[in-house]
């Protein structure tokens, strides 16, 4: 399969999984640390099972790659933990306008570390897809500058520097799916170290109800991940797989308004869906 199309199923399934993260953190009780952890640990268990029944479980000698396993535990520990606790305390629009520098942040890296080449049509392509992010999510209401912001910002820069030094462990992998294992079950194990007491807390997350969603969502999720790595595997760039992946949004924009009947803001979302798909056709 073509890795564009990879990178769309990527954004198409990730859309569903960012939208089922909400509800099962907007609940009151919910614990950013607690929800991490088990969020993190049911994908990688996710990952186990299918590199078991597909016969591609591979780790390879790791002793060369202490430092990239260390920037991956710390990055997506952190970051994903700065995301959980930015939907407790702001407004979902505003996390979605901040959380698409993430982009930014992933392009520059892998320009600065990957050694990917930069272009006129890739500084475009990632120029509008951000502009359609923010259209899409723009609101004349005042910000109120507060610590989601902050929290997210830096979810999102230390997103993009996990996510480009995935793309460069993989190449030491021959099975994407081996090493997601290990991307999602480290960090997650770490996220309990920085707050042992939200072990209490996991519990929420184990009854009946809570459980399949969130078993749901870590599939979706899942599936955003081996599909977009795999993507990489296949001949993409890191600098552009990224930015085309954000046109999840636009998904989540459709699936609003054809299933949730979400209509706010309409004329926006429509320029921003625009803005995106531009930007995406300077990419390919």
């Amino acid at each position: 399969m073509n890795w564009i199309i990879l990178v769309f199923i990527s954004a198409l399934v990730n859309s569903v999984a960012r939208i089922l993260q909400k509800v099962l953190l907007k609940d009151k009780d919910s614990d950013p640390f607690a929800f991490s952890f088990v969020f993190q640990i049911s994908v990688a268990f996710l990952f186990l099972v299918y590199a078991l029944c597909t016969h591609s479980l591979n780790i390879p000698n790791l002793s060369g790659l202490s430092i990239n396993l260390i920037i991956m535990a710390l990055a997506y520990s952190l970051g994903n933990l700065f995301i959980f606790k930015a939907f407790k305390i702001a407004e979902a629009s505003e996390i979605s306008i901040i959380f698409a520098s993430t982009t930014i942040w992933t392009v520059l890296f892998a320009i600065g570390f990957l050694k990917e080449n930069i272009t006129l049509n890739k500084i475009i392509g990632v120029i509008f897809v951000v502009l359609g992010i923010v259209a899409i999510n723009y609101s004349k209401t005042k910000w109120k500058i507060n610590k989601g912001h902050l929290f997210v910002l830096l979810g999102a820069l230390l997103i993009g520097i996990g996510f480009v030094n995935d793309a460069f462990v993989l190449n030491s992998f021959q099975s994407v799916s081996s090493y997601m294992m290990i991307a999602f079950a480290v960090p997650g194990v770490i996220t309990l170290f920085y707050s042992p007491k939200s072990i209490k807390n996991i519990s929420f997350y184990l009854n009946k109800k809570t459980l399949s969603n969130l078993l749901v969502c870590s599939f979706f999720y899942a599936l955003s991940t081996i599909t977009i790595f795999e993507a990489y595997k296949r001949g993409g760039q890191a600098s552009v797989i990224s930015p085309i992946s954000q046109t999840s949004i636009i998904f989540t924009v459709i699936f609003g308004y054809f299933f949730l009947k979400e209509k706010d803001k309409l004329p926006n979302k429509i320029i921003g869906a625009i803005l995106a798909f531009v930007g995406v056709l300077f990419l390919i």
